[in-house]
């Protein structure tokens, strides 16, 4: 894999596009939330899932600006934070992420002690809604906005979200609790997330390094019954975003803990990511999918993987992965990432695939890939 190098100029030039898409998508939407673009933004009126998303790049945009616009930036995502407050229910896995970007990543910008409180009741909410005889958090109860038919193979939409598991959850549902542990040093937090963490190595991961979507398990014992795949092209190939999902988390599970077991599945997803994907790090949506000039690629997976990977410690260890989330970005920025300034999605990633199966947004900009891209550029950057 060849990509441009990651030079100062380049990422401050990211920094700019992403900016100025951040700045045209709030006047564009409003209060309401930016779900994907399709000749304009679909949206949401509280953020469905991922309204944490939107809140962090309005958090970004606001370090990336001066004066008027900046307090401008401010003031959006602490409306956008009360909206999505108060429409995201109680029992979900998508709670903790939330929580996360809006509360502890918003009083990282501010210092503003209720995000920090907003931050521990999303971690609260992750302790409450654990299940310690399956050692997951489940679903939960999201209606997440997309195709009616979301949920599993069977009718009425699969499994009841208490017992069923996700492998995005090594993500949505972890890092707010790690941050809770470190910020509080009650060892609940990091006992719930080590002991999900371990479970997901048993339950998501198979022989090769790619993974299952889903693990239902019994409601009353919380046994393993069956895992299936919901987003894939099938229970015998893999979902590119669910990969990068566990990829983003296994990293941050390392970092937390320095734990071999971590780094050493990291180690095996990531191989089977290169191997199943194109020279330039973007996956198509699924890992077996057959490949049409149609089919679509995941620039939401590859933005998931750059972030883990970028962001992880520098050790030895971690050299290689590290330098291959680097050349992953750099990809994205340079192919995927519009950089003329004269089109109306400037600054906005192209080509997420949101849910293939259900045929919906299958090839569009999403916003947590413009997310999880900014994120990495920040992060590189040291402005966050």
């Amino acid at each position: 894999m060849t990509t441009p190098s990651l030079s100062d100029t380049r990422l401050d030039d990211a920094v700019r596009a992403l900016r100025d898409r951040v700045d045209a998508t709030l006047d564009a939407t409003g209060d309401a939330f930016p779900y994907f673009y399709d000749d304009g933004w679909v949206t949401t009126p509280d953020g469905n899932w991922c309204g944490g998303h939107w809140i962090g790049l309005l958090w970004l945009a606001g370090e990336w600006t001066d004066g008027d616009d900046a307090a401008r930036f401010e003031r959006a995502a602490r409306e956008h934070t009360a909206r999505m407050r108060d429409g995201m229910p109680e029992h979900t896995m998508f709670r903790g992420m939330n929580a996360h970007y809006a509360g502890f990543r918003g009083y990282d910008h501010t210092g503003d002690r209720s995000l920090f409180a907003l931050g521990l009741d999303g971690a609260d909410a992750m302790l409450a809604d654990y299940r310690g005889d399956a050692r997951q958090v489940p679903l939960g109860d999201l209606d997440i906005k997309g195709p009616e038919q979301f949920r599993g193979p069977e009718s009425d939409h699969g499994p009841p979200g208490d017992r069923i598991g996700a492998v995005d959850n090594v993500y949505t549902a972890l890092p707010v609790l790690w941050r809770a542990y470190r910020e509080t040093n009650d060892p609940r937090f990091r006992d719930a997330a080590v002991s999900h963490a371990d479970r997901h190595l048993d339950w998501y991961v198979r022989d090769d390094g790619r993974t299952w979507h889903h693990a239902v398990f019994d409601g009353e014992t919380g046994a393993l019954e069956r895992q299936y795949n919901e987003l894939a092209a099938g229970d015998d190939t893999c979902w590119a975003r669910g990969q990068g999902w566990h990829v983003a988390g296994l990293a941050r599970a390392y970092a937390e803990t320095g734990a071999q077991r971590y780094l050493d599945a990291l180690r095996l997803a990531v191989s089977y990511y290169r191997a199943h994907t194109p020279d330039d790090g973007v996956p198509y949506w699924d890992f077996e999918a057959e490949v049409t000039p149609e089919t679509p690629r995941d620039t939401s997976a590859a933005a998931l993987v750059a972030y883990g990977l970028a962001r992880l410690p520098e050790r030895d260890a971690t050299a290689n992965l590290r330098t291959y989330g680097r050349d992953v970005l750099g990809s994205l920025l340079s192919d995927y990432l519009v950089t003329d300034d004269a089109d109306p999605q400037y600054g906005g990633v192209l080509h997420g695939c949101f849910n293939a199966p259900g045929g919906y947004a299958t090839d569009n900009e999403l916003v947590w890939t413009d997310y999880y891209v900014a994120r990495t550029v920040a992060a590189l950057r040291g402005d966050v």
